[in-house]
């Protein structure tokens, strides 16, 4: 399976209320001021995108970044199982499955920080499981 990277919104933090109205439900809707393409980034896990594109909005104004306009990291992931059933009896069976997930063992990142003015503003800092493989016998009568 193959994903591309879903799209995120860059938040001003709640401690920058520059339009004055309030938090909503404990969060800050504000938006920064963007001048170019926050996606031109190097795409790696101490920055993944353009972090200085942003800036904060003057006294009382809203910014003018848009909605999910951040594309974060993509999604690659190979699962795959093996299984093998011997006959034994009548209706024995002996049944052998090897399960591996995310077999290639690859870095899928989770979304960068996006709360503008944070110190981990654009940086990956967590990613999914890595390989998981499973063994079982199962013997059915």
């Amino acid at each position: 399976m193959a994903q591309d990277g879903a799209p995120f919104t860059v938040n001003l933090g709640t401690s920058n209320d520059v339009a004055n109205i309030g938090l909503v439900n404990g969060n800050n809707i504000e938006r920064p001021n963007v001048l170019g393409n926050p996606n031109s980034g190097p795409k790696s896990t101490q920055q993944w995108f353009n972090t200085n594109v942003f800036s904060l909005p003057s006294a009382y104004s809203f910014g003018n970044t848009p909605r999910n306009s951040v594309v974060g990291p993509g999604l690659i992931d190979v699962d795959a199982s093996l299984q093998k059933t011997w006959p034994m009896r009548d209706s024995i069976n002996l049944q052998f499955r090897a399960e591996a997930y995310n077999l290639q063992n690859r870095p899928n990142f989770n979304l960068p920080g996006r709360i503008f003015g944070a110190s981990n503003l654009g940086v990956v800092s967590s990613a999914l499981d890595p390989r998981q493989m499973q063994f079982a016998m199962r013997l059915t009568f």
